[in-house]
């Protein structure tokens, strides 16, 4: 049965078995396969087995969803033994039946049981994962720009009301 193999050091040794013919990947518990880092979305990407194929569409993440470095712009195949990154962490397609995977099986690192820290979902699992030169940026709240301007011209509204107010009762 296919499965999918995370390989990044802090999450390596998590398999999710390609049972259902669609899997979500994301930050959040209410995926299939939850991968608690801070660089993979919410609900980042999906998996879908169709025909004895494997492909995956990206759902709209931020950080993207990439094929051998190669960034998804719609449902893309996913052959056996291929690294698929998600965010910044790295997982590979394997099927077992002796595909070029198992080969490569010696870079994958099991760390012992415990879960996620807080302070792992601040830190990129490793560095230089889309731009060799800068970190991946958060998208911008521009709803939460929009309700502090909001705020604040408000706020100044009531102090010019009320020193208006006094003025007039002097």
């Amino acid at each position: 049965m296919a499965k999918l193999v995370v390989l990044s050091k802090g999450f390596s040794g998590q398999t999710c078995e390609l049972k259902e013919d669609k899997v979500t990947i994301g930050r959040t518990p209410d995926n299939s396969f939850t991968v608690a880092e801070g660089s993979v979305s919410s609900r980042h990407c999906e998996v879908v087995s169709r025909a004895g194929k494997v492909y995956v569409k990206d759902l709209g993440s931020t950080n993207g969803t990439f094929i051998d470095d190669k960034k998804l712009g719609s449902e893309t195949e996913l052959s056996p033994g291929k690294i698929m990154r998600v965010g910044q962490v790295e997982i590979r397609l394997e099927t077992g039946a002796g595909d070029s995977a198992s080969k490569s099986m010696e870079k994958t690192i099991v760390l012992k049981q415990g879960g996620v820290k807080p302070g792992d979902l601040e830190q990129p699992t490793h560095s230089g994962a889309v731009g060799k030169d800068r970190p991946f940026v958060k998208k911008s709240n521009r709803v939460h720009a929009i309700f502090i301007g909001l705020g604040i011209l408000l706020a100044v509204a009531i102090v010019a009301l009320l020193i208006f107010a006094l003025v007039q009762l002097t």
